[in-house]
């Protein structure tokens, strides 16, 4: 059977409703950019049709985690004979 593969990816706009199948076979690296054939939105959610794995575009922003300076060694990792700060255990923020 020659021709053009199957699809694995399905997407569908959160904005318009318009779903249909994507002709990649991978996904490309770099999502940006990635817009609706229909209503142009680029809220979109793409389906892996094999383990129906879903990707949200655009993808959500993640809170920096906040971490604090051990105030053993103060960020070092080390106390001051040059071992291991038990504190942090050497990662130098609680």
């Amino acid at each position: 059977m020659t021709g053009k593969p199957a699809p694995r990816f399905w997407y569908r706009c959160r904005s318009c409703g318009h779903s249909r199948a994507s002709d990649w076979r991978d996904l490309p690296a770099d999502l940006t950019g990635t817009a609706c054939n229909s209503c142009g939105s680029e809220e979109i959610t793409l389906y892996e049709l094999a383990t129906r794995a879903a990707v949200r575009l655009p993808r959500p922003l993640l809170p920096p985690v906040q971490r604090y300076t051990c105030c053993h060694c103060g960020g070092t990792g080390l106390d001051s004979l040059a071992n291991t700060c038990p504190a942090c255990l050497g990662a130098g923020f609680c």
